[in-house]
């Protein structure tokens, strides 16, 4: 149940975002499940432990692949599906608090916030990028094996 609530609330996140961002209609309901499954992921990871990169890391990687796979099936790009998804991950609130530590010069709990803020967005980017690195070779193999077969 609470994954449930979790995925719903990522998907109204992702649908207010692909409304500001002029999505076009067809775009918006399949980024929104997308993001839902990857805030699903990024909980799951939470509750095995693991570390805020990593779980970042994981959910950017499976938004990044739902983005490519749906930027095929629908005729579209990528980015339309990626970019809203990625928005619920973004770690705002570490960025908040850091700010919020450096004006009360809480010297070292800013550092400490900081980092881990910064870690977590470039883990996100980095998640991106593998999958997309990953989707563009699985093309290359599929074409590589096209003009073999011919």
């Amino acid at each position: 149940m609470m994954y449930l609530k979790a995925f719903l609330l990522s998907a109204i996140a992702t649908f207010g975002f692909a409304m500001i961002f002029q999505s076009p209609r067809h775009t918006i309901l399949p980024a929104c499940i997308a993001s839902g499954i990857s805030w699903v992921i990024y909980d799951i990871c939470r509750d095995m432990y693991m570390n805020y990169m990593l779980s970042a890391f994981l959910a950017a990687v499976s938004v990044g692949t739902f983005g490519e796979f749906l930027s095929r099936r629908y005729h579209s790009p990528a980015t339309l599906f990626i970019l809203p998804g990625l928005i619920p991950l973004v770690p705002g609130a570490g960025m908040y608090y850091s700010m919020t530590h450096l004006i009360a010069q809480e010297y070292s709990k800013f550092i400490e916030i900081g980092a881990q803020t910064f870690f977590t967005a470039a883990a996100l980017s980095i998640g991106v990028v593998v999958s997309s690195n990953f989707s563009r070779s699985l093309k290359r193999v599929k074409l590589r094996k096209k003009q073999n077969a011919q």
